[in-house]
């Protein structure tokens, strides 16, 4: 895959990721970005210089219009992440989106999403961004 970038501003989302234990900041697609397919990512992210290793959400929210970026970054909390200019470069997919399952499912699959890139980020990867 061809590490893509994107920028963005962080809105305000609806709390969901937060209520299911991955907080995420909420970067909307820009109209005529080139994405890849929606889906669960690894990435790395910029924020004021600093990198953080991330997992991404790439969705078309619950109307199927609303193309969105969901950033969490890894093993960081209270990170006030509102109004923020953030640098997302997507690393590798690690699964296809599903059908939301319902909340108690959800937040299954996403410990093991976050799990999975936990892994990811500590094995070796030739990563040039």
């Amino acid at each position: 895959m061809r590490h893509l970038r994107f920028s963005g501003r962080v809105e305000k989302g609806e709390g969901m990721a937060s209520r299911l234990g991955c907080p995420t900041a909420n970067i909307a697609v820009e109209q005529g970005a080139v994405i890849p397919a929606l889906g669960i990512y690894v990435a790395q992210t910029e924020l004021a210089g600093e990198q953080f290793p991330s997992l991404v959400c790439i969705n078309d929210g619950r109307t199927g219009y609303n193309l969105k970026m969901e950033v969490h970054l890894l093993n960081q909390k209270d990170l006030d992440l509102l109004g923020k200019r953030l640098h997302v470069v997507l690393l590798e997919k690690i699964r296809d989106l599903v059908p939301y399952p319902g909340e108690k499912e959800m937040a299954v699959m996403i410990a093991e999403d976050l799990a999975k890139a936990n892994a990811w980020f500590l094995s070796p990867h030739p990563v040039t961004l």
